[in-house]
């Protein structure tokens, strides 16, 4: 079911959600919740969702996009649905890449964000399953912008430079 997306500004996305317990893998109140969350963020065409952004405080995100898909973004490639559920990422190098980012929760706007360009995860899918790798360029800033809503970050806050906070469509 499509849910509302909460905007910035709501005091949801500013907590620190809750992990999710070994009791809610496969259970159907996840099942509930990740086809809330698919089918909200396909609706409105991101490219991922954090539980948070429709007013759940559980540590739950999923990521899905597809090049052909995409028209604001070039040379992503693809990345198949993927369930994220209690994410650990590190940084691999200090090395960041500058890149305008948008978010759902902060519509219409867009603004310049340096994050690590490789890093390292490791996370469980909605079976329990763990996923161990590493991943960089775009599916890592992905996976870096959407776990900061579980802990309570909005890209605004990781901008150095607010100057580059603008509006997608100045007319």
């Amino acid at each position: 079911m499509i849910k509302p997306i909460r905007k910035m500004g709501d005091p949801c996305l500013l907590k620190v959600s809750d992990l999710v317990t070994t009791e809610e893998f496969g259970s159907q109140g996840l099942f509930d919740l990740l086809t809330d969350m698919e089918d909200t963020m396909r609706h409105l065409g991101g490219v991922g969702i954090a539980a948070p952004q429709i007013g759940v405080n559980k540590q739950v995100v999923i990521i899905e996009y597809y090049q052909k898909d995409i028209t604001r973004y070039q040379d992503v490639g693809d990345c198949p649905r993927k369930v994220i559920i209690n994410p650990v990422i590190k940084a691999v190098t200090e090395e960041e890449e500058p890149f305008f980012e948008g978010c759902l929760s902060v519509p219409g706007l867009r603004g310049e964000v340096s994050r690590p360009k490789s890093i390292e995860y490791e996370y469980f899918d909605e079976n329990g399953n763990l996923h161990k790798g590493a991943d960089n360029g775009f599916l890592a800033r992905v996976m870096q912008h959407e776990c900061d809503h579980l802990q309570g970050i909005l890209y605004p806050m990781r901008m150095k430079d607010m100057s580059t906070l603008a509006f997608i469509n100045l007319d």
